[in-house]
């Protein structure tokens, strides 16, 4: 009998042997042989690729043969990458730094998404951060978007300092093709002067291109509120996630609103307030317009409850799903007890919490979270009972539930029991010690939901 040399099995049936085996198989198999090996690297087996650059638990030689093992043989194949890194690391902001390099040659690229891992910067930090952006990272991923037929980009929680240059690249090389833009941050953006000078005009035209956009995010400020009315020629946006992070000195009239939701008769709109006391403080006169499509409210850690805000939000009972409202410890953390308003003029004094109106009005909240805030447990299991099964996730502190007011009649397991029951799930508060590791821990993972929120690609 001839005797057969595996090794020299033609490619195209290695391949077609490959395509049956699963990942873990197919990486065991390529161990046999060189010839074998370089079967591994076909762009069939390579969609995606997930790549951690952090200097936790893992020596910078680790993370160095790493890297360079991903540079030479899987970041020119992938459709998809995924970088994330440690950006207080110099040397992991070398690295970070190459595979962006080597996705210059990668003809295949659609996707590019970074992740900062540490978002808590101090000056010192924010400094390098910027030194270090401008000059070794934003260039590199500005050459990158040049390959064109980029269809996603996001640049974790940071906005991208050279912003405006961003989306001019985006606009002349991947206009037909761009469907997700994330910009928005953890913080407030940083913008250096060309940022501030770059003209108007040229900026709008180049948002008005992107006409093929269905995710954006930006952070809302009065260099990028100004490119809203560019959103009219995007008739397929379907989320827009504005984040909020300082009082802004100019007003977006409801006009502007009433046009974006014309022209984008799908979009989501998603309001996240961060660290601002002053805008949450007049959120509803200075930003929340009636024609605004608004589906998610976050106000995290600006140490006010704003009761009409509450109210307003009744503007978009057909819309709104989602309001999470989160403190550690308020200026007012009687809030709820104190701001109450009467269900109807004649009520005889019958006063009603707020979140009892909104879980009554807005016919599709599905998300409700309030942290730092008392709340009386009738007005818990009254929540609930409006809500019901729709209610997918309800969150309260149990600290700030009620139960040892003089006129409170029920007690913890009555409220555990009847929220439960009503929701049609094991329910329980949640415990303070339990839930904040730090606010920017909190709020990275809060936001995060909304900038890896899945598409529509029907």
């Amino acid at each position: 009998m001839e005797t057969v040399n595996w090794n020299s099995l033609p490619s195209l049936a290695l391949h077609q042997v490959f395509t049956h085996l699963s990942p873990e198989s197919r990486v065991a198999a390529s161990s046999t042989c060189k010839h074998w090996r370089t079967a591994l690297y076909h762009p069939q087996f390579w969609h995606s690729l997930v790549l951690d650059i952090s200097s936790t638990g893992t020596s910078y030689a680790e993370i160095k043969s790493k890297v360079k093992h991903a540079n030479k043989n899987l970041v020119t194949l992938v459709r998809d990458i995924h970088l994330a890194f440690d950006s207080r690391s110099t040397q992991c902001f070398e690295l970070a730094s190459s595979v962006v390099k080597a996705l210059m040659e990668n003809q295949l690229l659609r996707n590019v998404d970074i992740e900062l891992n540490h978002c808590e910067l101090s000056k010192d930090e924010i400094f390098q951060y910027r030194w270090s952006i401008q000059n070794y990272f934003e260039f590199a991923i500005l050459n990158v978007v040049q390959k064109g037929n980029i269809e996603g980009f996001s640049f974790g929680y940071f906005m991208f300092y050279y912003w405006n240059a961003l989306i001019h690249m985006l606009s002349k090389y991947s206009c037909d093709s761009l469907q997700r833009l994330e910009l928005a941050g953890l913080g407030p953006s940083i913008f250096n002067e060309e940022s501030k000078t770059t003209c108007f005009n040229s900026t709008f035209d180049s948002m008005s291109s992107l006409i093929n956009l269905k995710k954006l995010s930006l952070d809302l400020n009065s260099n990028t509120c100004k490119l809203l009315p560019a959103l009219c020629s995007m008739s397929q946006l379907e989320i827009l996630v504005l984040h909020v992070h300082n009082e802004l000195d100019i007003d977006i009239s409801d006009d502007i609103w009433a046009d974006i939701k014309k022209y984008c008769p799908k979009l989501e709109l998603r309001l996240t307030i961060i660290n601002c006391h002053i805008v949450a403080k007049h959120l509803h006169t200075k930003l929340l317009r009636p024609s605004m499509p608004l589906t998610h409210l976050k106000v995290l850690f600006c140490n006010v409850m704003n009761i009409e805000v509450l109210h307003k939000l009744l503007d978009y009972r057909n819309t709104f799903q989602s309001l999470i409202w989160v403190d550690e410890q308020s200026m007012n953390p009687a809030g709820l007890l104190k701001g109450h308003w009467h269900l109807e003029p004649s009520a005889d004094g019958i006063e009603t919490n707020p979140l009892i109106i909104l879980s009554w009005v807005c016919s599709k909240l599905t998300e409700l979270v309030v942290l730092g805030y008392f709340i009386e447990p009738v007005d818990v299991c009254g929540i609930a009972r409006l809500r019901g099964s729709n209610l997918k996730r309800y969150e309260l502190l149990e600290e700030d539930i009620c139960f040892h007011q003089p006129q409170t009649e029920m007690i913890y397991d009555e409220v555990i029991l009847d929220v439960s029951n009503w929701m049609d799930t094991n329910w329980k508060p949640l415990n303070k010690n339990n839930l904040f590791v730090s606010r920017s821990h909190y709020i990275l993972k809060c936001i995060s939901k909304d900038l890896t929120t899945k598409l529509d690609n029907n």
